[in-house]
């Protein structure tokens, strides 16, 4: 049997299980450590309240005693400080003000709007909030949007923008905290709107129960979309290691042959080199192979990471990687074409 005590939130006298009090507390305990200041105690007394008629409604329905459950639910309205918008990762301090600050250096201390970026957005969403996303990061009208990917799909056949769109659903992050929310939409990242946006965007508790065949839809739709993804990640190892295998077998032949004179592993391909007499054309054949094979390895262990990284909350790649691993990429493949070209031209005419 649990233990029940009463307890004062914002003026109110609720009776809370142990456990509970314990999740809240720690909770508020986290929320003071990520606002901080004159005007980060505002912001958790707001909150306070926020929870404080949260839990007055669950009270309203029925309920005896607010439950870790509950707690629980409400955490999760309101957004875990970690995602509220990681407090110190990239928040920017609002205006240096004060009273002994004169208006002109107030009206000069302008907070810079945050880059925009692209998340699903849950608020404006039919399945997956992927067109509710795009219509604020492009500025364009989302059902505008909707009607015209329906236009699409029939003229395509249906599946492959529906496949797109479930790989977008996967790959494209949701708008699920104040600071994404923030980001969404290019404005500041500040301790004041990420607090405003808290209180702003907080439903009321139990609310999803009202939208179950809209959330049955969208989980079997999440599902689908894992399972797309596993998929996507499973043919990214199998091109990754068998590519790996091709080139390990290719570089072997480039060894036999460049070093013992060997050219049985090379022979093993369709040119002809029997009636070749220069040494050079096992070993162009052999690096123009190996140069093939890695064509196929940086896509594959891309596809891999992708996957990997909407599965299991693996870092993404950064954008330097990214852009290294491109060049990389189309270096290898104009270094293919030569080769392969070079090769067949040697083939040829010896």
């Amino acid at each position: 049997m649990k233990k029940t005590f009463p307890v004062n939130i914002n003026g109110k006298v609720f009776y809370i299980d142990e456990d509970a009090y314990e999740l809240l507390s720690n909770y508020l305990t986290q929320l003071r450590a990520a606002f901080c200041g004159t005007e980060g105690d505002e912001i958790v007394t707001d909150i306070e309240s926020r929870i404080s008629e949260l839990f007055d409604e669950r009270i309203s329905a029925g309920a005896n005693a607010i439950t870790f459950a509950d707690v629980n639910s409400v955490i999760e309205i309101m957004g875990k400080p970690a995602d509220i918008g990681d407090m110190n990762d990239g928040i920017t301090p609002p205006p240096p003000y004060s009273r002994d600050t004169d208006e002109t250096n107030a009206e000069n201390s302008v907070v810079k709007p945050s880059r925009k970026r692209l998340y699903r957005n849950l608020n404006n969403k039919v399945i997956g909030g992927v067109f509710g996303g795009l219509s604020t990061y492009l500025g364009w009208d989302a059902n505008i949007m909707r009607l015209l990917y329906a236009a699409l799909c029939i003229a395509t056949y249906v599946w492959p923008l529906v496949l797109l769109y479930l790989i977008a659903w996967m790959i494209i992050p949701p708008a699920n905290n104040p600071r994404r929310i923030l980001e969404s939409q290019g404005n500041p990242v500040t301790i004041d709107n990420i607090g405003q946006e808290v209180l702003s965007s907080t439903p009321p508790l139990g609310h999803e129960a009202d939208n179950s065949s809209v959330t049955f839809v969208e989980n079997a739709f999440r599902v689908l979309g894992k399972f797309l993804m596993g998929l996507i990640g499973l043919i990214g190892v199998a091109a990754t290691l068998v590519a790996t295998g091709f080139f390990a077998f290719f570089l072997v032949a480039f060894i036999a042959s460049y070093g013992f004179g060997n050219d049985i592993l090379i022979n093993a391909l369709d040119w002809d080199l029997d009636h070749c007499t220069s040494t050079l054309v096992p070993i162009v054949c052999s690096s123009a192979c190996m140069a093939f094979s890695l064509c196929f390895i940086i896509p594959g262990v891309a596809l891999a990471w992708t996957a990997g990284s909407v599965l299991f909350n693996y870092r993404k790649a950064s954008k330097t990687t990214v852009i290294v691993a491109a060049i990389f990429e189309t270096l290898i493949i104009v270094a293919t074409v030569i080769l392969m070209i070079y090769a067949t031209h040697l083939t040829r005419f010896l």
